[in-house]
């Protein structure tokens, strides 16, 4: 079991988890809440037994006095942060969703394809948030004021399940945008939005899990461990690359895709020793005078990061 639990774990929780959000929705009575029952009873404790059972680095168990910080971004960027924004979006779009009703018809007369299955319409949810999540990220890593922001998230130092949690609430709102916003426009129905943030859900906690896995030939749809964590590299040329939130599909068309199969990931985190490492300090960081990191200076001195 140890020896295919690498090539199992990811495909079987996530399976498992939509199957459970999809069977949740008469049970609740509200398709919105079962992403939150299926993290907190399927996903998190999963996370918690394939950690300890099958760990990617020993020394990633140990604590780096950061489970507090990313416990704090979980409870308030990553769980009420996107709720508030959401009503917000809701509210100030209440005009172009109606309009959008009433003139794009690109699905028997619909702006979103509500008479296709449930796994078509996850797909292409997927595919659509994906191209803006991933040309946020991008400009992130390429344009120093918003690196400032998403740095935040390289600080880092270990990989484990907890620390996909850990974004900037600026740059939540950035991120936020694409994945929430054309869903509003499009009307599309609350039960594919519930099975899209399992999804997410699930794959970003995966995706910066401290887990061996190993997906093969799925690594060429899924922005999976085995390519993010050299998203995390502190070499910038490795960074630079795999921005993919769920999908790896754009790294593939935009030719930022990158997976050396002889090695694994070197050192992750930032260059700079002294970055803040509790939860204010890291809030406040993006607002400090000094370049508190990296690549501030990367496009016009890309040789220094080699």
């Amino acid at each position: 079991m140890q020896r295919l639990m690498p090539y199992m774990a990811f495909p079987l929780v996530l399976i498992g988890g939509l199957f459970l959000c999809y069977g949740l929705f008469v049970p609740l009575g509200e398709p919105a809440i079962a992403p939150f029952v299926v993290m907190l009873l399927w996903t998190i404790p999963w996370m918690l037994l394939l950690e300890w059972w099958t760990p990617f680095r020993r020394k990633w168990s140990e604590s780096h006095n950061d489970v507090l910080t990313d416990t704090l971004y979980l409870l308030f960027i990553q769980s009420l942060w996107p709720r508030l924004l959401s009503a917000v979006w809701i509210g100030l779009l209440a005009s172009a969703t109606i309009w959008f009703s009433e003139n794009i018809t690109l699905f028997a007369g619909q702006p979103w394809p509500h008479e296709w299955p449930l796994v078509l319409q996850l797909t292409l949810a997927l595919v659509l948030a994906e191209f803006g999540r991933y040309w946020v990220h991008r400009w992130a890593h390429e344009v120093s004021l918003l690196w400032r922001f998403h740095a935040v998230h390289h600080s880092a130092q270990r990989l484990y399940w907890l620390n996909a949690a850990r974004f900037h609430p600026v740059e939540k709102i950035l991120l936020h945008i694409p994945e929430t916003v054309p869903f509003i426009l499009l009307g599309v129905n609350a039960e594919v939005l519930a099975l899209y943030f399992v999804t997410t859900g699930i794959h970003g906690l995966f995706q910066h899990s401290n887990i061996r896995l190993k997906l093969g030939p799925l690594n060429y749809i899924f922005a999976m461990a085995e390519l993010h964590r050299f998203h995390h590299s502190k070499i910038i040329r490795e960074s630079n690359t795999n921005y993919g939130n769920n999908l790896i599909i754009w790294d593939l068309v935009f030719g930022t895709f990158y997976w050396p199969k002889d090695r694994d990931v070197a050192e992750i985190g930032l260059l700079n020793p002294d970055y803040p490492k509790d939860f204010t300090g890291q809030l406040k960081a993006p607002f400090h005078k000094a370049k508190l990191d990296k690549p501030a200076d990367y496009a016009s001195n890309p040789e220094k990061y080699q």
